[in-house]
């Protein structure tokens, strides 16, 4: 495993350079924010906490690359099946992990500056509803869209076609909305822009929100744009 991070390195510059370590950190309690300037090795000290597996957690996840789906990918006659593979595997688990622990960060920042910076209690009510929506949309697709694909890839037949087209017609608008959400939300805070007084977890906040912005539109493009027609040319 590739090494980039290492002890001697401050808690804060870890996690402005990796936005991923803020995961980690969170779950081990370890302060980014206001202790972001002690050093890894002296955080895991006063944790009692194991500095060995910490650093191969927090270097794990820091160079963890996400495979991008093959352009070739028509060549295969289980395309269907596993694209709808690829886009469990790499988005709808990245975003059943990332969604609760944005939505503690949203909270936060919220709550602590959101009397001076009201927007950020606009955003949160979007990224709320946002959150909500989108869990319901992937367990749908998980339970009803994806099976019914793969089905339609198997057998082939106009009846199991046709009923996977008809869910995909009941599901397809719901990427329209999670569009117009994302959206509000940069919209809201003027394209993600920080105040100069942004602390840490301000900081970290919204750049977890656009990754997370960057994420749903390769999910959608991939869904939109390959998966779905795809699925009608089975016609």
């Amino acid at each position: 495993m590739i090494t980039v991070i290492q002890s001697e390195q401050r808690v804060g510059d870890i996690v402005a350079q990796y936005t991923q370590a803020s995961n980690v950190f969170k779950e081990l309690g370890i302060d980014f924010c206001c202790g972001g300037k002690q050093t890894l090795s002296d955080a895991v000290r006063k944790k009692r906490l194991d500095e060995e597996e910490v650093l191969f957690q927090l270097n794990k996840v820091c160079t963890e690359s996400r495979p991008a789906w093959p352009l070739d990918w028509k060549q295969d006659d289980r395309k269907l099946t596993k694209l709808t593979e690829h886009i469990i595997l790499q988005h709808h688990d990245f975003l059943r992990k990332e969604l609760p622990v944005l939505r503690d960060f949203v909270n936060k920042v919220a709550r602590v500056h959101g009397e001076v910076h009201p927007e950020l209690k606009e955003l949160q009510v979007l990224y709320h509803q946002l959150s909500a929506e989108l869990l319901e949309h992937l367990n749908k697709e998980e339970q009803q869209l994806f099976p019914a694909i793969r089905k339609a890839e198997e057998e082939g037949s106009a009846s199991a076609l046709l009923a996977a087209l008809q869910i995909l017609d009941a599901l397809e608008a719901e990427h329209d909305e999670a569009g117009d959400l994302l959206s509000r939300m940069r919209e809201t805070t003027k394209g993600y822009m920080l105040p100069e007084e942004a602390c840490m977890t301000y900081t970290i906040t919204f750049r977890k929100l656009e990754e997370l912005e960057s994420d749903m539109f390769t999910h959608v493009h991939l869904e939109n744009n390959l998966l779905f027609p795809a699925l009608a040319e089975l016609r």
